[in-house]
């Protein structure tokens, strides 16, 4: 069987499609820099976003800095960005930002958090990203998939009051094998100020050279669409997440 004929079994959601979102990222800004033109683009077709962030940030600073306040900082950043995407909600499960993140507990919280809210997708990071050294981009990433799998299992996390509830789809940003790309060229401007709202992880003594490379990368992912700015992402359903020797070329 080929890819064509897997895909034809196996059919790769319409991202476009979704309209109740949750948007699993580690730190406060990873959603807004991988996918923050797809959560623009989703938010002005009516769909109702919600920002999960994992940790509270606390470690995003290159100097020796008081942490309760670059934490509460970059919630703000994270709100004030939001807005401008259109994100309605925000979760903040405040996990500290430089210690090891345990698989099993974030799991169940992501397992509960998706029975309540019911998102019809999950937007996250790739945890299978090539060279990715971040443990939380790891474990995170991990753990979203893991709680998209497992959210519809009865038997999994029984004592949540939550029931059970299947999600249709799960997006992967920061990935190297994309299978959709967004045009967003009519939310740039959005994305841009968005991520330029992160301040304190993107000032302007750094902020040509991220501006820069983001819109290269933009470039790129749009021409493949003939359009003048895209954004790549890799979407699957959760069958695609198990016992899938062909998920990576899908």
């Amino acid at each position: 069987m080929n890819l064509d004929s897997l895909s034809a079994l196996m059919p790769i959601p319409n991202l476009l499609d979704a309209k109740k979102v949750l948007c699993i990222q580690p730190h406060p800004d990873d959603i807004d820099v991988a996918s923050g033109g797809t959560v623009a683009r989703l938010a002005l077709q009516g769909a109702d976003i919600t920002y999960l962030t994992v940790t509270d940030g606390s470690a995003g600073s290159t100097t020796a800095t008081d942490e309760k306040k670059l934490a509460a900082t970059r919630r703000a950043e994270q709100t004030r960005a939001g807005d401008i995407l259109g994100v309605k909600n925000y979760i903040w499960l405040d996990y500290p930002d430089k210690d090891y993140i345990h698989l099993d507990a974030l799991q169940s919280d992501l397992i509960s958090a998706i029975r309540s809210l019911q998102p019809d997708t999950v937007i996250t990071v790739d945890p299978w990203l090539p060279y990715e050294a971040h443990p939380a981009h790891r474990n995170v990433g991990l753990a979203a998939a893991a709680a998209v799998l497992f959210s519809g299992m009865g038997n999994i996390d029984a004592q949540a009051q939550a029931e059970p509830y299947s999600v249709q789809a799960i997006a992967f940003g920061f990935t190297s094998k994309p299978n959709t790309i967004i045009d967003v060229a009519d939310v740039w401007d959005k994305k841009v100020a968005a991520v330029q709202a992160h301040y304190s992880q993107f000032p302007e003594t750094i902020w040509p050279f991220y501006s820069q490379y983001l819109s290269a990368k933009a470039k790129q992912y749009g021409s493949s669409v003939q359009t003048s700015e895209g954004e790549a992402l890799k979407v699957f359903t959760p069958m695609h997440l198990h016992c899938n020797v062909d998920a990576a070329d899908m």
